[in-house]
C-alpha cells in the first residue's frame, strides 16, 4: 500500500495552525468558552456561585485547557471568578515559562507553591463570600481539598456534568483541530499497515504507527492492537497494552489507533490480516461493514438514541455480540453518547439525541458468542445537520495483506 501523508489533505486554516510554532485559538473563542462556563455557574437564575475551581493532575482532565490553553501537565488548579481574569496556579515553578506562551491573555499564570491542596484552595476559599454561597467544582479533588472546603460555610456545586455538556458540540475553530488530529491518526495506522510483517513485535508494531504523527507534532492517545492466529483464534478485542508478541502469517490484527494535536484527536479502527481472511472473519466483517453503513446513514442532528440500538440489532440475528462499545462522543473527553447493543449494553444514554456539531466514533466490533474471534471497524464523524460527515481520509473497509 502507497504510503500517503495524510496532512497534505487537510485545508489552508489547518495548515496555518499545523505551521505555527504554537497554535492558538481566537480571544472570540476563550471567551465565548468563558461565557458558556459563567451561565453554567448562574444556571438557577441567582447570583450565589460567584466562584469556581478546576482541578486536573497527571494529565486526567481537558477542562483547564479549554478555558486557558494550558495542557496540564503535572498539576494545575484554576480559580475562575465573575467579571475577575482567571487564575491559573501551576504545580512546577520551571513550567511557568511555558504555560506564559501557551495561555490566553486573559490568564493569570501564578505558582501553586507546591501547596495546591493546602495553601492555594485556603486562600480561595478566605475570599470567597460566605453568605449563601457556593464553589462550581470540575475535577477530582483531593480528600485534603474536598475536608478544607467542607470546614467552612460553603456548598459544592459538581459541574463535571454541566462541562461534559459544553464540550459536545466542537466550533469551527475546535473542528480545524479535530481534522490535523485526524489526518495524523490516518498517517499512524497507514504507517502501520505499511510496516506489517511477520517477525515485527506489537511493541514495534506501536512505535511504526507513532513515527508517522511525532515528527510533524502528534501525541499518541491510544495504540490498541488485538492480535491472533485466524486458525486457532483467541482475541476478538484491541488490547491496552503492547507486547512482545511476534506477528505470524494467518494471523488478524484489530486495532484502534487515535493520535492528537494538542488534545484534539482523530480515532480509527481497523481489522487487517496478514494473509486472506478465513471464512469466519469474512463474515464478522461483512457484518461489521453493514452495522457501519446502516448506523452511519442513519446519524444527523435530531438522530435518536434508541434507532441507533435497533440499527445494531442485525448484530444478535446474525448469532454475533460485541465486546467495545458501538458508539461513543469524543473530542474534549469521552462524551455521550456511549451506547451498546441489546447483547451488551454500555451507558444510560437511551434518551439521547444527537445534535449538529457533535463528533462521534462510530466503532462496531463484531465477535463470536465464545470470545474468540472477532473484528473492528470504524472512525470519528462530524454530526451536521441532514447527514454526517467523515474527519478521516484513509480507506474503509477490512485489509488483507
Amino acid at each position: 500500500m502507497n504510503n500517503i501523508n495524510y496532512l497534505n489533505k487537510i485545508g489552508e486554516r489547518e495548515l496555518q495552525l499545523l505551521n505555527s510554532d504554537y497554535p492558538k485559538f481566537s480571544s472570540t473563542e476563550y471567551e465565548n468558552r468563558r461565557t458558556l462556563f459563567e451561565s453554567a455557574m448562574l444556571k438557577n437564575g441567582t447570583d450565589e456561585i460567584s466562584d469556581a475551581i478546576i482541578y486536573e493532575a497527571g494529565n486526567s482532565g481537558s477542562a483547564i485547557q479549554w478555558l486557558t490553553g494550558w495542557p496540564v501537565t503535572q498539576e494545575a488548579l484554576l480559580h475562575i471568578r465573575r467579571g475577575e481574569k482567571l487564575k491559573l496556579y501551576i504545580e512546577h515553578y520551571n513550567h511557568l515559562p511555558m504555560a506564559e506562551i501557551l495561555v490566553h491573555k486573559n490568564v493569570e499564570v501564578i505558582w501553586g507553591e507546591r501547596s495546591l491542596s493546602n495553601k492555594i484552595i485556603s486562600n480561595i476559599i478566605s475570599t470567597t463570600p460566605r453568605i449563601k454561597s457556593t464553589l462550581g467544582v470540575v475535577g477530582r479533588l483531593s480528600i485534603n481539598m474536598h475536608n478544607l472546603i467542607n470546614a467552612v460555610p460553603i456548598q459544592i456545586l459538581d459541574m463535571n456534568k454541566n462541562y461534559t455538556s459544553m464540550r459536545l458540540i466542537k466550533s469551527e475553530e475546535e473542528l480545524s483541530w479535530i481534522k490535523i488530529g485526524a489526518a495524523m491518526t490516518d498517517n499512524g495506522i497507514s504507517s502501520m499497515v505499511n510496516n506489517i510483517k511477520p517477525g515485527l513485535t506489537q511493541h514495534e508494531l506501536s512505535h511504526a504507527t507513532q513515527s508517522a504523527y511525532i515528527p510533524l507534532g502528534g501525541h499518541k492517545v491510544i495504540n490498541f492492537f488485538g492480535i491472533t492466529s485466524m486458525d486457532n483464534p483467541n482475541n476478538c478485542v484491541p488490547s491496552q497494552f503492547t507486547s512482545n508478541q511476534k506477528l505470524k502469517k494467518n494471523d488478524v490484527i484489530s486495532t484502534e489507533i487515535s493520535a492528537h494535536y494538542w488534545n484534539y484527536p482523530g480515532q480509527i479502527l481497523r481489522t487487517i490480516s496478514i494473509g486472506p481472511m478465513t471464512n469466519i472473519y469474512k463474515d464478522l466483517h461483512t457484518i461489521a461493514d453493514e452495522v457501519f453503513s446502516n448506523i452511519r446513514n442513519l446519524l444527523k442532528d435530531g438522530t435518536h438514541a434508541s434507532e441507533i440500538i435497533e440499527a445494531s440489532k442485525i448484530i444478535e440475528k446474525n448469532g454475533y455480540s460485541i465486546w467495545d462499545d458501538l458508539i461513543h462522543g469524543y473530542g474534549g473527553g469521552y462524551l455521550p453518547p456511549v451506547l451498546g447493543t441489546t447483547s451488551r449494553p454500555a451507558d444510560n444514554n437511551i434518551d439521547f439525541v444527537l445534535k449538529e456539531g457533535m463528533t462521534v466514533v462510530l466503532q462496531p466490533n463484531i465477535i463470536t458468542q465464545d470470545h474468540k474471534s472477532g473484528v473492528q471497524t470504524g472512525e470519528l464523524l462530524l454530526i451536521k445537520k441532514d447527514s454526517c460527515e467523515r474527519l478521516h481520509n484513509y480507506p474503509t473497509g477490512a485489509i488483507e495483506l
